[in-house]
């Protein structure tokens, strides 16, 4: 049983990370659908992600990792999501261009298929590396850290 507990802890972020890019989907496919039709379908995708990208950083700050937002890292951020954003746009291009898939799904498919990449990127910018048992710690507790497992006041010494 406590193998099963220790497991769940290892994959819960994992899940609320995915609950996140649900909730983030939607965020970024109605702007985006909003947009295709009065702008080229590239420059859409574009904005909606970019919309996408900040509130995917709230979310997964506040809800997945549980580590305070800060402007810094909404500034690099993004660089955590450029391979995703060169993969869907490139995704985005070939299944509307060269598969003839429609303007308004290609997106949609695009993402599901960027989803492993962009939980390693942003588990790796949000916590950081060799911290996952800090980060699985923190995950249940109520109270944002500046980073996993640290205490917001940094009475913790580190």
């Amino acid at each position: 049983m406590r193998f099963l507990h220790a497991w769940w802890l290892r994959l819960w972020p994992l899940v609320k990370f995915c609950l996140v890019g649900v909730v983030n989907t939607g965020v970024y496919y109605g702007v985006y659908l909003l947009l295709f039709r009065l702008m080229p379908y590239v420059a859409a995708h574009l904005i909606g992600w970019t919309v996408a990208v900040v509130v995917s950083y709230l979310l997964n700050s506040w809800f997945t990792y549980r580590v305070r937002p800060t402007w810094l890292k909404l500034l690099v951020y993004p660089l955590s999501s450029l391979p995703n954003v060169l993969f869907t746009t490139f995704g985005v291009v070939l299944l509307v261009e060269v598969l003839g898939v429609g303007k308004g799904i290609a997106p949609l498919i695009a993402g599901l298929a960027a989803v492993p990449v962009s939980y390693l990127l942003a588990k790796l910018l949000l916590v950081g590396r060799g911290r996952d048992e800090a980060a699985t710690d923190q995950a249940t507790t109520d109270e944002p850290t500046d980073r996993a497992g640290a205490d917001p006041a940094g009475a913790d010494g580190a």
